[in-house]
Parts: structure tokens; C-alpha cells; sequence
């Protein structure tokens, strides 16, 4: 599901550890795909993440230093991979 709404990151050493959206924490268990990109003139980090049984993407905008949940499924089972 697009959420594109706007959440906290919990940072250690620069890698994402858990994030907040609507009062629930995620605990970040694996990331599995993180690329850059431009917006613009806007670089932006983007993260696919799991936590539990649920896929998140995240996005940084390195402009504003903003990170924006993008994409949330519920649900899902994962095997060795995302």
C-alpha cells in the first residue's frame, strides 16, 4: 500500500534501526535493498526494509534531512531474501 507520509528514523552508525509511524514503532530486522537517487536537485536515500512480517519503504531526503514511509505491506512471509 503508497502511504507517503512522513515518519522518525532510529539511527546507529548511520544504518536504520527502527522507525515510528502513526504511535508504532517498527524494529528494523533486515534491510534488504538501499539505492540513491535524485529528486530534482535532491539526493535521496531509499531503503526497503523488514520488521516482523511487515515490508516498509523508506525514503531520505538528504535536502531536508526528512524521511518519509513510502510503501507498507503487512503480512507478508519472508524466506532468505527480500
Amino acid at each position: 500500500m503508497v502511504i507517503n507520509e512522513s515518519i522518525s528514523v532510529g539511527l546507529v552508525n548511520n544504518i536504520p534501526k527502527y522507525l515510528v509511524w502513526k504511535g508504532r514503532t517498527y524494529k528494523i530486522d533486515k534491510i534488504g535493498f538501499h539505492h540513491t537517487h535524485l529528486g530534482g536537485d535532491t539526493l535521496h536515500h531509499t531503503f526497503s526494509v523488514v520488521s516482523g512480517s511487515v515490508f516498509l519503504k523508506i525514503d531520505l531526503n538528504t535536502k531536508n534531512l526528512c524521511w518519509r514511509l513510502e510503501e507498507i505491506l503487512e503480512g507478508l512471509s519472508f524466506g532468505h531474501g527480500i
